[in-house]
């Protein structure tokens, strides 16, 4: 019995030292993971900005690797870092307007480092699920407080009142010898404002005048649209025409061109050469537009988001307002967007 002590005691501290690695093990899991936990919260939830900066963590956690591919509200923007081969844990998650694959890839480690990792990444899959309904939470709470008419109505009052400021800067600074074009360009916009102003009007007033389906010359308006906004372009296509609701076209045109105009009115520096294709697929026109001198965008994914502006005073609600109405025509409305490149808006309409 004497000689199995020195292995009874062999065993115990074995087990002893296992248990206490296991237990440090632990501790180091719960720590790691209140910082993603303090990181998510620092961040407010913000899914897009959480899967940018979430790596440090996972990299200390012990991952080798972390891609994710996210299409948000419309929008898709993808990243990585880290060795992205190898062993991995995927999880998809596909929620009303946002689907979202992420993969995190493994060190070739024992069993043990395997099974913290699993439980380390089941509390990131559970965070980012968790921002995911808080995003969509907080769309719908806002969206069922104020009524879907009156935030479009904002939006559509706040584009007519930049097209008056556009109209009166015109008045105000006329180019001596160019009163006959500048008459001309008032023939364009007053008429264009009174049908806007219409339109709200019998909004208000729930009439539904001028709201039917019917055929518009799509190249007329663009260009229309284009000289409201004072922005210099490029149409290039045949004639086309597209069939849906005359205000729906119109609400569509001046959130995608207003938008390049609010960019163009950011500098003085760069004059805006706005280019639009005009191309026939099927039983669609697609419409793809982009201001040549135009800077990238540095929030592709937010381009539709409801509620979210980069000048802090607006709604962010146009860009989105322009998408639902063109999913609603049966069409669609994107925005494709690479490093050091200008912007593009891809909308795609029934012929």
């Amino acid at each position: 019995m004497e000689q199995l002590y020195p292995y009874l005691i062999i065993i115990g501290s074995s087990i002893l030292i296992a248990a206490g690695w296991l237990l440090y093990s632990y501790r180091t899991q719960i720590l790691l993971s209140q910082k993603l936990i303090r990181l998510n919260e620092d961040l407010n939830y913000d899914l897009p900005d959480f899967l940018r900066q979430c790596w440090p963590s996972l990299k200390e956690s012990g991952f080798a690797g972390l891609s994710w591919s996210l299409n948000w509200f419309g929008t898709y923007v993808s990243g990585s870092n880290g060795k992205t081969d190898g062993r991995m844990l995927e999880k998809r998650f596909d929620v009303q307007e946002i689907t979202l694959t992420v993969r995190l890839y493994l060190h070739q480690r024992s069993w043990e480092y395997r099974f913290i990792s699993s439980a380390l990444a089941d509390n990131f899959f559970l965070l980012v699920r968790m921002n995911l309904w808080v995003k969509l939470g907080a769309v719908r709470s806002t969206f069922e407080q104020t009524a879907k008419m009156t935030v479009f109505l904002q939006h559509d009052v706040k584009n007519m009142a930049q097209l008056m400021k556009l109209t009166a800067e015109q008045l105000d600074n006329p180019v001596p010898g160019q009163e006959d074009k500048l008459i001309e360009s008032m023939r364009e916009v007053i008429p264009a404002v009174r049908d806007r102003a219409e339109h709200m009007l019998n909004t208000l007033t729930n009439k539904s005048a001028d709201n039917l389906e019917s055929s518009h010359d799509l190249n007329a308006l663009l260009e229309q649209t284009a000289n409201m906004y004072e922005l210099p372009s490029t149409i290039n296509g045949e004639t086309t025409t597209v069939k849906l609701p005359k205000n729906n076209l119109q609400s569509i045109l001046d959130n995608i061109l207003g938008n390049f105009s609010r960019q163009a009115n950011k500098s003085s520096a760069q004059k805006p050469d706005v280019h639009i294709d005009l191309e026939r697929e099927d039983d669609f026109v697609k419409v793809t537009i982009t201001d040549k001198n135009g800077a990238p965008c540095l929030w592709p994914e937010r381009l539709f988001e409801p509620f979210w502006s980069e000048f802090g005073t607006g709604r962010g609600i146009g860009l989105y307002q322009a998408r639902q109405h063109a999913y609603a025509a049966g069409g669609s409305l994107t925005a494709e967007s690479m490093a050091n490149t200008p912007l593009i808006f891809v909308l795609k309409l029934p012929a």
